[in-house]
């Protein structure tokens, strides 16, 4: 018995330790500073790392910032994530369903249908998108507004029932459609030294543990 304990408590030490070293040589700890243990101890981070995971395989230059602190009507808002590529710059913004999905753009307020014909109504999450979309769009006034493109991104808990979407530079996804999306970009309409220069543009915008630690470095010089 205590051979079997010892057994399991090593595949288990040896699960994470592969764990904690393939998520210290990801993109996602490089560019965050989240630690394996962070993610685990937060869902708002293991979202992160699903977005930053699956972003990070589209074709061509990139960038991707996440959690952008923006301000929108004298607000501070944060972005899902922001993908900076060769063929426009996106905004992401992921909402947590878990019913029937109804809405149109045009629409002031969406719905979702839940168990026991319940049902409970929303924001609509493109106007909301696009409202992001516009104050990134203030901040990089410089950058040609046909690049901009919003992304309403669900989790996989939810299912579509009827989507209208009207807007080319409107996309609405599931978080399992993501990779499949990236793989539709195509285009070069921003060049990869433009992409480096937003992207160090933003970088400082980010709420990350990274973006703390920069910014207590500066304070104490």
């Amino acid at each position: 018995m205590a051979l079997v304990l010892i057994v399991v408590a090593l595949v288990i030490i040896s699960y994470f330790m592969v764990n904690i070293y393939r998520h210290d040589n990801s993109p996602f700890y490089k560019l965050t500073g989240y630690s394996y243990l962070d993610m685990l101890a937060s869902k708002k981070i293991r979202k992160m790392y699903k977005i930053v995971d699956v972003l990070n395989q589209v074709n061509g230059p990139h960038k991707i910032l996440v959690d952008v602190q923006i301000p929108v009507n004298d607000e501070q808002k944060s972005i899902d994530a922001v993908l900076l590529h060769e063929s426009g710059i996106y905004v992401i913004d992921m909402r947590a369903k878990s019913g029937w999905i109804n809405g149109r753009e045009r629409d002031y307020e969406w719905k979702e249908l839940l168990h026991k014909g319940k049902s409970r109504t929303f924001n609509n999450p493109i106007h909301e998108t696009k409202l992001l979309m516009f104050a990134l769009q203030d901040q990089l006034s410089e950058v040609d507004e046909q690049v901009f493109q919003s992304v309403v991104l669900f989790t996989n808990d939810c299912s579509f029932q009827q989507i209208e979407i009207e807007s080319e530079n409107v996309e609405v996804l599931k978080m399992k459609d993501l990779k499949k999306w990236t793989s539709t970009l195509k285009g070069k309409a921003i060049s990869e030294p433009d992409i480096q220069t937003l992207f160090v543009a933003l970088e400082s915008t980010m709420n990350t543990k990274s973006a703390l630690l920069k910014a207590n470095k500066v304070s104490t010089v």
